[in-house]
């Protein structure tokens, strides 16, 4: 076990410490130092939005990884994803993140993440779960549980960076992005040509037919798909490749379900069925 020694009146005292007590020691220097050195070196926000864009806009692929999207019930939930939120973190400078898997539970992952702004003092910390049940309530298998857990790493990682970066940044960096990404879509042609590659890319990679990938954007035909919908289609694929869901969520929503009505007539027709049931009585030995 380490020891220190100090000299006090020629006598010396031995102070016994933990290396618990060294490592929290090391790491209390070590942030103290880079407090420091983000406040004699602190962020010029200018900069940081100027070298956002030109990283986010550098290439076509790059702006298209700066938007995700995800189906949630009947809805598409989208956004700036993980790749700009990594990208606005660079160039923001002088912050601390942290990611980790919390717990692994019967049915949920659970990570953290911390993000630490050094020139303001200013910390959050965030949860994110996924769950690892299949829908038959089997749990999934370890290498799968595994791609998950990177998944809702990042996902934490994400929601806490934007936590500290100022919206204002985040939403001109976002816009930027998808203006080079699809460009002008208002353009009939530009919107025809954009929408046959996304349906190639879903059918090639992902094995979706045309009539899948129209269902699960709550259409019926391919000419009803809009700008917004290429974008939607766009972020589909961005998150199918990181991993945040699967083309089984996807399919899902293309499962029709019946309405208030249907099952009203459903449970009728049932009930009317088992009222004409006949009990046969035992017979008599």
């Amino acid at each position: 076990m380490p020891k220190e020694v100090t000299i006090q009146d020629e006598d010396i005292e031995v102070i016994e410490t933990t290396g618990v007590d060294i490592f929290e020691a090391q790491e209390r220097a070590s942030i103290n130092s880079q407090i420091a050195t983000a406040r004699k070196f602190p962020r010029t926000l200018k900069r940081v939005l100027n070298e956002s864009i030109v990283i986010a806009t550098f290439n076509k692929e790059t702006a298209l990884t700066c938007r995700y999207a995800k189906p949630v019930g009947t809805k598409t939930i989208n956004g700036a994803s993980v790749h700009l939120a990594r990208i606005i973190c660079q160039q923001y400078g002088n912050i601390r993140v942290q990611q980790r898997i919390k717990s692994i539970e019967h049915k949920v992952i659970v990570a953290e993440a911390v993000a630490f702004d050094l020139e303001t003092n200013y910390a959050v910390c965030v949860e994110a779960r996924r769950s690892i049940i299949k829908r038959d309530g089997t749990r999934y298998d370890d290498s799968t549980i595994e791609t998950n857990a990177m998944a809702v790493m990042a996902i934490a990682e994400r929601n806490a960076i934007f936590k500290i970066i100022p919206k204002s940044i985040i939403d001109i960096v976002y816009a930027e992005a998808f203006k080079f990404a699809y460009g002008d879509l208002s353009d009939n042609a530009m919107l025809l040509k954009e929408r046959n590659r996304i349906f190639n890319v879903f059918k090639n990679t992902y094995a979706m037919s045309e009539q899948d990938v129209i269902k699960c954007i709550g259409l019926n035909t391919k000419e009803a798909v809009t700008a917004e919908n290429i974008a939607d289609l766009q972020g589909y694929l961005q998150s199918l490749k990181d991993k945040e869901f699967t083309v089984e969520d996807l399919l899902k929503r293309n499962t029709v379900k019946p309405t208030p009505e249907v099952k009203k007539v459903t449970l009728k027709k049932k009930q009317a069925t088992s009222s004409k049931k006949i009990t046969t009585p035992p017979e008599m030995p």
